[in-house]
């Protein structure tokens, strides 16, 4: 029988997940990575009555049942930010929707190591929330309000950084265009339109060194961002082709401070951006689904290794 341990839930495109299949593949793991973009290629079925799902990929048949499966990586899930816009076709509106249901509804294999749960993913993208819970954890936390205030209260003179509340990406004609946190004054903020949308913001931090944390369980891998030997005004993914990632030794109470906010949010890998500071290690957020394998290749850490241990060992 063709028993799959390690169900990989990815994207054909994806690199990050090819990281994690070639190891897994390296220590002859039983694994079965299913793309979000072949779903049409598969034919699955899940029999409620056994427990089981056999997945048709060719002329070969797997099964995935909660007795012998280890662990679901989710990689990059995509909730409906973008199903039903008019410029795509009822059939590819219906494809996105209900295999993005058909994902989520795999959480029926909930006695399994998910990495991560989609419920636990969509809550601990929530910004509002991830500051909330980084500061009951102990973390320091820029000065932070929500608003669509446009008489809001603030000094014209003073800078302000200015975030989406959700990732921001839209498409104007053929072009997709992406929202960075911004660095702006309150004279700039009070003449904008405040009223169309709900922003974050937070107040400006800076001088200032960015630290990217990777946490794997109970492994944590940090690197600080620098561009000439000095930390980024703003937002460093502006410059992101100049900047070096260089290793770093995180104290100890960061340490477990980061590795409480992960278990918290209910998640077994975070990405979390800290700002240092005046001595301080500021929490700007967390992303379930982070980036990483950059830093495999720019800074030597194999994130790949610890995840694929994490899989195998299944808690």
């Amino acid at each position: 029988m063709n028993d799959v341990e390690h169900l990989i839930i990815s994207n054909s495109l994806d690199f990050t997940t090819d990281y994690v299949c070639y190891e897994l593949q390296r220590r002859s793991q039983s694994y079965l990575r299913l793309n979000r973009d072949k779903f049409r290629d598969y034919r699955i079925t899940i029999n409620l009555s056994n427990g089981i799902m056999n997945i048709w990929i060719e002329n070969q048949k797997f099964n995935i049942r909660e007795a012998t499966l280890k662990s679901v990586y989710f990689r990059a899930p995509v909730f409906l930010r973008d199903s039903y816009k008019g410029s795509i076709s009822l059939e590819e509106q219906l494809y996105r929707s209900q295999w993005s249901s058909f994902i989520r509804n795999l959480i029926y294999f909930e006695n399994v190591l998910w990495m991560n749960n989609p419920v636990s993913t969509y809550k601990a993208e929530n910004k509002i929330l991830q500051l909330k819970y980084a500061s009951e954890v102990g973390f320091d936390i820029p000065k932070t309000v929500i608003t669509n205030d446009e008489q809001i209260k603030i000094a014209d003179s003073d800078n302000h950084i200015v975030k989406s509340l959700d990732t921001a990406l839209f498409r104007k004609s053929d072009k997709e265009m992406f929202v960075y946190s911004n660095v702006i004054k309150g004279i700039e903020l009070k003449k904008g339109s405040l009223k169309e949308a709900p922003i974050i913001l937070q107040e400006y931090i800076y001088p200032k060194i960015d630290l990217r944390v990777t946490i794997i369980g109970n492994e944590v891998k940090a690197v600080k961002i620098i561009k000439e030997n000095e930390g980024i005004d703003g937002d460093w993914r502006r410059c992101k082709d100049d900047v070096e990632f260089i290793p770093y030794e995180l104290p100890e109470d960061v340490v477990k401070k980061s590795i409480e906010l992960v278990k918290k949010l209910n998640l077994s890998f975070g990405a979390i951006d800290l700002a240092y500071h005046n001595s301080k290690y500021y929490f700007i957020e967390i992303n379930p689904t982070g980036e990483w394998a950059w830093l495999v290749e720019t800074a030597n850490q194999r994130i790949d290794v610890d995840i694929v241990n994490m899989l195998i060992e299944g808690k």
